[in-house]
């Protein structure tokens, strides 16, 4: 019985959506303003763990609405619509990238760790004093997150999209496959690729 009322409001809720993108299709921008709302988090979350800078990955999410809203109307459904906006954000993240404007500076927060204005992130020190570990252990622990920053930084940004899919995300290979447009082999090597490279940087010296 829950399962199946579990099925039915997850019916209705994909009903919902698809009426809502339909009305946004027809310039409803109202409705446009609801499903920015129901995704801007995940876009944002995407959108940072490729840029890994804020006032960076603000620009660009704004650029990935405004793409989006002008481009609704090739939305035809062939895919969910939450993947066609991710593909669109992974877009425009790389883009950005690619364009130069990607500087190198020191980032502290970890793929895993909410960017800023996530509602629902606490800082790492406070999640872990309420854990509570010993001052050492936190500051050890916060030494450990900025060198895994680090590292993610390092790494070429089309890896950065695919660990940001799969680990930020926790998107099925298939899904990571549709969004970027590539082989699911070439998925799955792109990760393999990047968790390598991350677990030598964070076995090396480099800080």
């Amino acid at each position: 019985m829950l399962d199946t009322m579990t099925e039915e409001r997850a019916a209705g809720a994909g009903e919902n959506e698809r009426e809502l993108v339909d009305r946004a299709r027809r310039g409803d921008r109202r409705a446009f303003e609801r499903l920015v709302s129901e995704h801007l988090s995940r876009v944002w979350r995407v959108v940072w763990r490729i840029v890994r800078h804020h006032n960076d990955a603000e620009d660009v999410v704004q650029e990935v609405f405004l793409a989006a809203w002008q481009g609704l109307a090739a939305f035809r459904g062939e895919c969910a619509f939450a993947t066609w906006l991710h593909r669109v954000a992974v877009t425009r993240a790389l883009n950005h990238v690619e364009r130069g404007s990607e500087k190198v500076r020191r980032v502290s927060r970890p793929i895993d760790e909410p960017p800023p204005g996530d509602p629902d992130g606490d800082p790492p020190l406070a999640r872990l004093a309420a854990g509570g570990p010993s001052p050492l252990e936190a500051l050890e622990a916060s030494e450990r997150m900025r060198k895994l920053a680090d590292c993610i930084a390092r790494l070429p940004a089309a890896w950065r999209a695919v660990l940001a899919l799969r680990e930020g995300e926790s998107l099925a290979y298939e899904e990571i496959a549709r969004v970027l447009d590539l082989a699911l082999g070439t998925v799955r090597s792109r990760l393999a690729r990047a968790r390598t490279a991350l677990l030598e940087c964070m076995e090396s010296g480099v800080s």
